[in-house]
């Protein structure tokens, strides 16, 4: 195996490497679907600068042609390909199998510091290229102080979907990435980090397996979404903290409305989005030009788009906004439920301000003013044990792809902390 591919034990999983190629005729029917999907007519809200009302014509436009025209799928591949893929068999409690598909770079050294990082929507492991980069750049397989692995979520890219026949929670998906760890021969204990979704599964990990971080700690997060918490109203901030807090209160308010219909109406924006490449495009691009500080390069946005389109991810992916909204996921509403749904909106958060998910193990906190809902210090220190935070000057709800130096700097950091060096 090549260099950052030799797992330090023996998987008790069945594994297999795997190597991203998409067939030329799935490639060409995809350029032929954006080529002859109709753009819509300019309108004042799709002229208005800034993307007020949403994603812009003039933008539209240029990423359909660039999509349909000169945009190289193949590059993307073998970039990834650059670093080990691997699809691992996990067995559930109640017997069924998932494959999980991960990308990441083993050490030689068998004690490093195995971390998973955890993304989020509408992310993917594509967010962790740079991160991965980095560190290959810093260390050989044989210096390297960690054991990474990043996972695709259940549902999102090559990893196997949730069932059709049950409910799935993010709780499940946490349940088999704890597995999926212990499976390839971290049991004795592992770090988690977080972004979006990817927290809120991080937070779970952490508080309900002992062997996440084991006392060592939890993990690192750069997602912390949650609302004042009580009696914290008078605590004093900095002043880039309530800069911060005022960009989050129009996100409240002006866009969190794609939250509400992934909750509510599931299935109809899964079959929307699922029936035109440029649909998906203005549906995921938007949150790329919108929720980061720098935007990103049009490839790079198209690359997650793509990556979404050749693997349905989308309708597969979108299930953890159910639980974050609805109360009972199984059936109709409540008089009670509806009139909170109306009244608050998108404003509940799972997990980070719950008392039941909060983590005693030590926790570390990456603040991106630019992020969609960066709490200040003082709200996230109210949700478990603190004991590292750092704040930036630049970077979005993307960290690890936007800031992949700083972000990987704030990861070694969390781990020397409560780890110790290696």
């Amino acid at each position: 195996m090549s260099d950052y591919a030799q797992p330090p034990h023996t998987p008790t999983l069945e594994t297999s490497p795997f190597r991203l190629s998409t067939p030329p005729e799935e490639l060409q029917e995809l350029r032929d679907l954006v080529r002859l999907s109709k753009l819509g007519p300019r309108t004042y809200e799709n002229s208005y600068a800034g993307g007020k009302y949403g994603v812009e014509y003039e933008w539209t436009a240029e990423a359909k042609e660039r999509w349909a025209e000169g945009f190289d799928w193949t590059a993307v591949e073998a970039r990834v390909n650059e670093f080990p893929n691997i699809k691992a068999k996990v067995v559930d409690d109640d017997g069924a199998t998932y494959s999980i598909h991960f990308i990441g770079l083993f050490s030689e050294k068998k004690d490093a510091i195995p971390l998973m990082c955890i993304h989020g929507w509408p992310g993917s492991f594509l967010e962790f290229i740079g991160f991965l980069s980095a560190l290959k750049a810093k260390y050989t397989s044989e210096n390297l102080p960690y054991h990474v692995i990043v996972p695709s979520l259940p549902g999102y890219g090559f990893s196997d979907s949730p069932p059709v026949d049950r409910d799935w929670t993010l709780q499940d998906s946490a349940r088999l990435l704890h597995k999926l760890m212990e499976g390839m021969g971290f049991e004795g204990g592992y770090a988690v980090q977080g972004g979006d979704i990817g927290s809120y599964t991080a937070r779970i990990m952490a508080r309900t397996y002992d062997s996440c971080k084991l006392s060592k700690g939890d993990g690192v997060v750069n997602f912390c979404a949650m609302t004042c918490p009580e009696g914290a109203a008078d605590t004093p901030l900095e002043e880039y903290e309530r800069e911060a807090l005022e960009r989050s209160d129009k996100f409240v308010k002006f866009g969190t409305a794609y939250v509400m219909e992934h909750a509510t109406r599931t299935a109809t924006i899964g079959f929307v989005l699922s029936s035109s490449p440029l649909a998906l495009l203005a549906w995921i691009g938007e949150k790329f030009l919108t929720w980061t500080h720098e935007t990103p390069s049009m490839d790079e946005i198209l690359a997650s788009v793509t990556l979404y389109w050749l693997t349905q991810t989308f309708p597969r992916g979108v299930y953890p906004y159910r639980q974050e909204v609805i109360d009972d996921t199984h059936g109709s509403m409540t008089d009670a439920e509806c009139r909170r749904v109306i009244k608050d909106g998108a404003k509940r958060y799972m997990f980070h301000p719950d008392p039941k998910y909060y983590c005693e193990k030590p926790m570390g906190y990456s603040w991106f003013p630019y992020e969609i809902v960066p709490v200040p210090r003082a709200w996230a220190a109210t949700t478990g044990n603190l004991v590292w935070y750092r704040s930036h000057e630049k970077g979005g709800h993307f960290a690890a792809m936007e800031q992949p130096e700083a972000f990987l700097d704030d990861v070694e950091e969390f781990l020397k902390q409560v780890w110790g060096p290696k």
